[in-house]
């Protein structure tokens, strides 16, 4: 083992989005700068850049911010206008960024805590699941909230789903056991629902039984840190990439006559309706002709694609810029 590095006050690495700094006892704490924690290209370049740093100097990595939210996902205005160019080249290529920043997070040979705390939306909830643990602080507001916007998760969080929901149970088994877990998460996804605390978060399934809470923001980022310490101590390895069990066509096909009775009874409308069952198409694994277990990788493709295909939408560029009016009042 490398010997460990001693505190230094200096960031070891920076940018305009992030720095990686030194917190003693061979931890590194990647420190996000901005109000929201928008994620940049610049912030996925830093995350890049420090997972390196520690798996060759550190025995560990907190991600942490001082703001009042860990982070509210992707840059929207960024991307509403790379869609409305048609540059699906550029969108592209954040997306890959994003998805390998969060793989990278649970496949790096140093274990990564995430100390979420405030606002976890979007991609910024994606950056949490791809950590080894998430510390979170009691007020954490945790959400999938890409439906709002016209989009699905694509930072692997519609992949996390399908794959938390049926953690714990017997695999492979008969669709009708499953299906009310997955429904459960689709409906998560669906109502694009947000935690009212960190307990809530654990419910909804955004964060796990075994990821623990702090009540007291003066330790918060000390109790991330000594969980970091606790795993190095305990020998830590990467877990192994796991398959995710899929439904198929049966379950979309189940899925799909939800969101059909739900735009019958008028509680969602036309487009809703749409993106509903482009989730489902996903959270499925797309048109499999029965149930079974395919790759991380196989799901994140999925995801990409039908991202990409709702970025060429008119009514997800109409939704993406009512937020932004939105967040602006």
């Amino acid at each position: 083992m490398p010997t460990l590095k001693m505190t230094n006050a200096e960031p070891i690495i920076s940018n305009a989005d992030a720095s990686l700094i030194d917190i003693g006892d061979g931890v590194a704490r990647l420190e996000l700068h901005s109000k929201l924690n928008i994620i940049e290209d610049g912030t996925l370049e830093m995350f890049d850049a420090a997972l390196a740093e520690i798996e060759a100097n550190y025995a560990g990595m907190i991600v942490a911010t001082e703001a009042k939210n860990f982070s509210v996902g992707l840059n929207l205005i960024l991307l509403l206008e790379r869609a409305k160019n048609q540059n699906w080249d550029a969108i592209s290529a954040t997306v890959r960024n994003l998805q390998t920043v969060c793989t990278k997070l649970r496949r790096a040979s140093k274990p990564v805590v995430a100390a979420a705390a405030g606002m976890a939306l979007g991609g910024g909830c994606e950056l949490a699941f791809g950590a080894d643990a998430v510390q979170a602080f009691t007020e954490s507001y945790i959400g999938l909230v890409e439906l709002r916007v016209g989009l699905i998760p694509v930072g692997g969080g519609t992949k996390e789903m399908a794959f938390r929901c049926l953690n714990g149970i017997t695999l492979p088994a008969p669709i009708q056991t499953l299906f009310p877990y997955v429904n459960k998460a689709f409906d998560t996804l669906r109502d694009s629902k947000v935690s009212e605390d960190a307990a809530d978060a654990i419910e909804l399934g955004y964060l796990r039984e075994t990821d623990p809470i702090s009540s007291s923001q003066e330790t918060h980022f000390n109790d991330a840190k000594q969980l970091v310490l606790s795993m190095h101590a305990a020998g830590y390895h990467p877990p192994e990439p796991p398959e995710v069990f899929v439904l198929g066509e049966e379950g979309i096909a189940r899925f799909n006559l939800q969101t059909h009775l739900l735009r019958q009874a008028d509680v969602i409308d036309d487009y809703t309706q749409h993106l509903a069952n482009q989730l489902a198409y996903v959270l499925c694994g797309g048109k499999l002709s029965v149930p079974q277990f395919v790759t991380e990788q196989y799901m994140l493709d999925l995801e990409r694609e039908v991202f990409l295909s709702l970025c060429g939408e008119q009514q997800t560029h109409a939704r993406i810029e009512a937020t932004l009016q939105r967040s602006k009042k």
